[in-house]
């Protein structure tokens, strides 16, 4: 285990013995040298960034609740401590939406994780770079932003609270100068012949073929489902369905094409979270004025 890594590892170590019921112990996160000032309410919803251990916590409670218990994909132990936590959350910066009417708690139901690319630089490199290749987006690393773990409490799962968070990614990348929105997006299946089989419906939503890569060995789908492969899971919006109908678009996968996002590259198998992954580009400054309105709007505090 790298330096780096084994810091992280220890830090979040340290965070699971806190005690957030004393105010002395909310423990502020490490914050870059420059941190724009995110933060709106719309409603009876607020946006900003994550500032303290006790927000990063609840930040990983809240996909745990998405990720392992709704949609069934996740990783296993996630289960032990209720919480969906790796390496890479120390190090990223936390976009969270909080429910002001639950005035108790301050309930986080909406969440994204970003790394700029020379966040990644510094510390882990990019989390979407353990399955994609991302060597077409070196000369690219000053201008990228790098999204992951997107979840919304299924109580909350509008449009306000969408919009809301990719307004705060918009202005987050604005302030930082960040250009290229990537990550990868997520099937929940453990069948590789579904993942080739979106792929294929989505041929016409390639990137330009300076940006197409490839899916590193560890994670490449194989064409063919492997032995232990397993049908889809039928959970959240997901259905099992014969090869006739199709596989069906994820929402949020979905919402990024709609806006102007590419497939990268063939898809991914994550064996470990349960998914097959596509990396999903999104170059802000080909946005039509239409999604610019909608989704990317500035904020007003």
């Amino acid at each position: 285990m790298s330096s780096v890594a084994a810091r992280a590892e220890s830090a979040f170590s340290a965070a699971q013995t806190v005690d957030y019921s004393s105010p002395s112990s909310t423990l502020l996160l490490p914050a870059p040298a420059i941190k724009p000032r995110i933060h709106a309410e719309v409603g009876r919803y607020r946006l900003r960034l994550a500032e303290t251990l006790e927000d990063r916590e609840a930040v990983c409670r809240l996909r745990f609740k998405v990720f392992n218990i709704e949609l069934g994909e996740g990783l296993e132990s996630s289960y032990e401590t209720g919480l969906d936590m790796d390496q890479f959350d120390l190090f990223c910066e936390h976009l969270l939406v909080e429910d002001k009417q639950d005035s108790s708690s301050r309930r986080i139901v909406g969440t994204y994780r970003m790394q700029s690319g020379m966040t990644a630089a510094r510390n882990l490199g990019y989390y979407s770079e353990q399955e994609f290749s991302f060597a077409p987006y070196e000369p690219l690393r000053p201008g990228i932003l790098e999204l992951g773990r997107a979840s919304i409490d299924r109580e909350h799962r509008t449009p306000e609270v969408l919009t809301l968070l990719w307004r705060g990614i918009a202005q987050y990348a604005n302030d930082m100068g960040l250009r290229y929105l990537v990550g990868c997006s997520s099937l929940t299946s453990r069948n590789p012949a579904e993942g080739w089989q979106l792929y294929r419906q989505l041929e016409h939503y390639r990137v330009p073929p300076e940006f197409e890569t490839l899916p590193t060995a560890a994670y490449a789908c194989p064409t063919e489902p492997a032995g232990d492969a397993q049908p889809l899971l039928a959970c959240g919006d997901a259905e099992t369905r014969s090869p006739e109908e199709g596989v069906k678009v994820p929402k949020l996968l979905k919402t990024y094409l709609a806006i102007g996002a590419r497939i990268a590259a063939a898809p991914a198998w994550d064996r470990a979270f349960g998914t097959i992954d596509f990396l999903t580009l999104l170059d802000l400054k080909l946005l039509s004025s239409a999604a610019r309105n909608r989704f990317l709007a500035p904020l007003t505090p």
